[in-house]
Order: structure tokens, then sequence, then C-alpha cells
């Protein structure tokens, strides 16, 4: 009879035991799977779209200067610029920059849940606020002063690093998260 007794218990630890062994392998699988789906949301529907648009616009903006500003300089800040260069600066204005802006600014407002950290980066907000300000210039491109420029400036660079590393970063961890989850499912 103790013999009995002691399979019986044994059964039921090893019983107890399989079924909690089995609810956190479980647990922690749901929780890799989540953060998987977290990181590749992230990409898809944020990061990847900003740097299409963020590095094509810094692409148009370095051939635009390349070619029609080769000697910027500050006396050009305030001075009226000449009728061939508006126009053309306005062109570019409406046909690149302003658009790629506001595109970018709506994955930012329409997405800001799927940021890298707890709070939105200070570079990214000082975008959004520049991207606004190409709105009030083409809506009033006669009174937006001589050099028909935004009132608030692009942040710069900073801006492109941010999502270029923001967008590196979450690309390895996404590779890492796969190449675990695969590890998980041999076992």
């Amino acid at each position: 009879m103790n013999a009995a007794m002691v399979t019986a218990c044994a059964g039921a630890v090893i019983a107890v035991l399989a079924h909690w062994l089995n609810h956190h392998g479980e647990t922690r699988r749901s929780r890799q799977q989540a953060r998987t789906d977290r990181v590749s949301n992230q990409i898809k529907e944020f990061y990847a779209p900003l740097l299409v648009l963020a590095e094509t616009n810094e692409k148009a903006w370095a051939e635009y200067r390349r070619r029609f500003m080769p000697h910027p300089g500050p006396e050009l800040c305030g001075r009226p610029l000449p009728e061939p260069d508006e126009a053309r600066w306005r062109t570019w204005v409406e046909t690149v920059f302003a658009p790629n802006a506001r595109k970018m600014r709506e994955i930012i407002t329409a997405r800001g849940d799927l940021i890298i950290g707890d709070e939105m980066p200070t570079v990214v907000l000082d975008f959004c606020a520049h991207a606004a300000t190409y709105d009030v210039l083409l809506s009033d491109w006669d009174g937006a002063g001589p050099d028909k420029s935004v009132l608030i400036r692009h942040p710069g660079s900073p801006f492109l690093l941010y999502v270029r590393e923001s967008h590196g970063s979450l690309k390895e961890e996404q590779a890492l998260l796969l190449n675990t989850g695969r590890g998980c499912d041999r076992t």
C-alpha cells in the first residue's frame, strides 16, 4: 500500500510539474510572439515608410542644393530670390519637399504609438513642426517673406540619423527574435 501511495504521489507531482512547464513555455512563446509582432509592426507601419520618405527627401534636397544653390551663405537669408529661382523653389516645395514632409508627419501622427520608447523624441516633434510650416508657406506664398522659406527649419541630420538608427535597431531585434523563435519551434 505504501508503494502505491508513493507511485500515486509521484504521478501527481509529475503531472503538475509537466503542466507547469508546459504553461511556462506557452507563456514565454506567447510573449515572444507578441514582441515579434510589435517589432514587425513598428518596422512595417512606422519606421520603414518613414525611412524611405526621409531618405528620398534627403537625396532630393542634396541634389537641389548641389544644382541650384552651389554657394549658399548667410547673405541669401532674408533676401528676395530672383524670379527664376523663386519659381523653381516653389515647384520643388509644392511637388517634392512639402508632400514628403506631409506624408512623414501623417505617419508620425497616425502611428505614433509605434515609436520606440515611452516618449516622442524631440527631433521627431521638431520635424513635425517644420512640416506644418510648409502648409503656411504654401497657403500664403506671397506673404511668406522675401526668401520664401518655412518658419521652422528642418531639424537636419539628427532627424535622419534617428530614423536610420531606429529602423536599424528594430531590424536587428526582429532578426534576433525570428532566429530565437525558429530555435523554439525545433524543440
